[in-house]
């Protein structure tokens, strides 16, 4: 899907390494709040998975999003 997207746009992917400190420090704190949701919990599938990330994203606070970008 994402692929295709990609195509349908055309848009570019720009290559970077892997787990590169340099990618998004601002971001770092949201993980570790998101972590705090997710932790202990085993998924039967990626789309359990997905749908479990993208509610911890969800429930984050505005104060989340703030203090991860401020702390940058």
């Amino acid at each position: 899907m994402v692929t295709e997207l990609l195509n349908e746009y055309e848009w570019s992917v720009l290559e970077h390494q892997r787990y590169s400190p340099d990618l998004a420090p601002c971001v770092y704190g949201l993980f570790l709040k998101m972590k705090e949701h997710l932790h202990g919990h085993r998924f039967k599938s990626e789309e359990d998975m997905n749908f479990a990330m993208k509610e911890a994203i969800r429930r984050l606070d505005k104060d989340s999003y703030v203090s991860a970008f401020d702390s940058w």
